[in-house]
């Protein structure tokens, strides 16, 4: 997709920054955060594993565990937790990237999903955890999963000078092994962040989203943007010192919670949990929900029909609905901007 024209007012701050950054951590919503923390050497974690490895699990496969997997014949894939950033800023003489997005995607060659034996699991878990994105995926697009090639410890600071867009890699966080077989009911969870009554549907996604073995190359969407008009209108709202959250449940009780593994698109969670909507971007504090629609979804009579009933709903609740369609936010993103800069002072 074209991008607007306004992105070319804060273009430097869009594109790979000319020396080594980090990632604004804190800018990722806690229950975010602590939900990526165990995904690390195999998993899921099974009440199995812990029973054969003494209770205590390391990234690197102990010798117990290697002859559980030897004995069951289990094959693994090497999956790759990807972070894209949308922006970056300089704090106290640090460069901090602002995440947009978290992936999962499979280890690839000659475009099938590529399996291993538990042996060479255990030659490669111990990788050990990286203070800096050594691995990336170039012209990357979060969306399909399509990129030209995976960098293996490549300088991407170099690339500044090609003038690269930020949003255009895709950096390797962390890399696990995905057992092709486990039993789903051994599968132990670390959920104690996550409300009792959204425990069952948040661990089924998780096993859906992060679990599931991959038939085929693709990126399973874990958190952020869903979409180009998101992640431009983000990179917008940025550029002027905000931060919205992204992707936030909205529950007709009035609640609201952090959206994770695409589960408002659960219909069973939808439905038990008395579900409003989900707001693309999110204001908690200032109660400011903000909504990207695409063309198709405003020509539809019954789709309009329904936002003025979850608008009304909104309203009711102390929260300003605000929504903009994606020819908007091509158009005219310094007017959206605006528009929603006024809504939250």
């Amino acid at each position: 997709m074209k991008s607007p024209k306004r992105l070319k007012d804060y273009s430097e701050r869009i594109l790979v920054p000319p020396r080594p950054f980090e990632a604004a951590w804190l800018t990722i919503p806690e229950v975010v955060r602590a939900s990526m923390a165990p995904l690390s050497g195999i998993q899921p974690l099974t009440a199995e594993m812990f029973e054969v490895a003494g209770q205590e699990l390391r990234t690197k496969p102990t010798e117990e565990e290697i002859k559980l997997f030897q004995e069951k014949g289990t094959k693994f894939q090497m999956i790759s937790l990807v972070l894209t950033m949308a922006f970056w800023e300089e704090v106290d003489d640090r460069i901090l990237g602002v995440p947009c997005s978290l992936h999962v995607l499979p280890s690839i060659k000659r475009g099938k999903v590529q399996y291993c034996g538990i042996d060479t699991v255990a030659s490669l878990a111990d990788l050990g955890e990286r203070t800096e994105f050594e691995d990336v995926y170039v012209d990357f697009d979060p969306f399909s999963g399509k990129y030209s090639m995976s960098v293996m410890g490549g300088d991407y600071v170099a690339w500044s000078r090609q003038k690269r867009p930020l949003t255009d890699v895709g950096f390797v966080l962390e890399r696990y092994f995905l057992a092709s077989e486990f039993d789903k009911e051994d599968v132990a969870e670390f959920d104690s962040f996550i409300p009792d009554a959204h425990k069952k549907a948040y661990k089924r996604n998780r096993i859906k989203k992060l679990y599931t073995p991959f038939k085929r190359w693709e990126s399973r969407h874990i958190w952020g943007v869903e979409s180009d008009i998101e992640r431009f209108l983000f990179q917008e709202l940025l550029s002027r010192g905000l931060r919205p959250q992204l992707q936030w449940i909205i529950y007709r009780s009035g609640q609201f919670y952090q959206s994770l593994y695409d589960v408002y698109k659960d219909v069973e969670f939808r439905h038990g949990a008395e579900m409003l909507t989900e707001a693309d971007l999110f204001f908690p504090d200032e109660k400011v929900a903000v909504f990207c629609d695409g063309a198709k979804h405003h020509r539809r009579k019954k789709d309009r029909e329904k936002d003025e009933r979850i608008n009304s709903a909104l309203k009711n609740f102390g929260i300003t609905p605000i929504r903009v369609s994606g020819q908007e936010i091509r158009s005219n993103l310094e007017a959206v901007g605006d528009r929603i800069q006024s809504a939250v002072s």
